[in-house]
């Protein structure tokens, strides 16, 4: 009788055995461990490390004969700058003591489907001098000088709808040092800079 039961419970094993491993034609084994098929496992917890704050991104310089890509709430557009200088004289027109004059002459192509885009900040630049002061540049009306014929300040020229253009020709007082015009579609945020050596 005690054979009989050994040999009993060798074959309730055998083949509890089998019906646990399946058919016999299945590679796989599932260990105790392991989640049930189609159910994935949580991924290994990996090192933990420490976050880093996004380094501050330097806005574009934009430079003579150089187009540029922006994007505001308006949309999409291109910007081109296409002539930039500095003088403390335009014509007859005299800077006041310690100021110049920055002029600069951009194309600016609405390249949205849906509105006008709007370009009242590209006429009032933030000033950044390289002795650290910053200011608000003043718009000179109207100089005489045949290199700015034809004048036409950005408030002059319509807002471009989807598809056209304008051109605009700018001119502001700033301190007689080296700085940075700041382009800012909002406040603090910086589109690109005009460097003024």
């Amino acid at each position: 009788m005690h054979k009989s039961a050994s040999i009993a419970v060798v074959a309730a094993l055998v083949l509890g055995g089998a019906a646990a491993c399946g058919d016999g034609d299945s590679t796989s084994e599932i260990s105790p461990t392991s989640p049930p098929p189609g159910i994935t496992s949580p991924s290994t917890p990996q090192e933990a490390t420490t976050p880093q704050s996004p380094s501050p991104e330097t806005p574009r310089e934009l430079k003579k004969g150089q187009t540029i890509s922006v994007t505001t709430d308006n949309g999409p557009a291109e910007i081109t700058l296409l002539a930039v200088h500095n003088s403390t004289a335009i014509g007859d027109a005299k800077a006041d003591a310690g100021q110049q004059y920055v002029v600069y002459s951009m194309q600016v192509k609405n390249l949205g489907t849906t509105s006008e885009w709007d370009t009242y900040w590209l006429g009032s630049p933030r000033w950044s001098g390289s002795d650290g002061e910053a200011d608000s540049p003043v718009f000179v009306v109207g100089p005489d000088d045949p290199k700015l014929i034809p004048y036409d300040p950005f408030t002059s020229t319509p807002e471009p709808r989807p598809g056209e253009h304008i051109r605009a020709t700018q001119v502001l007082g700033v301190p007689n040092i080296a700085g940075t015009l700041q382009f800012e579609d909002s406040p603090g945020n910086t589109q690109f800079n005009i460097i003024i050596r």
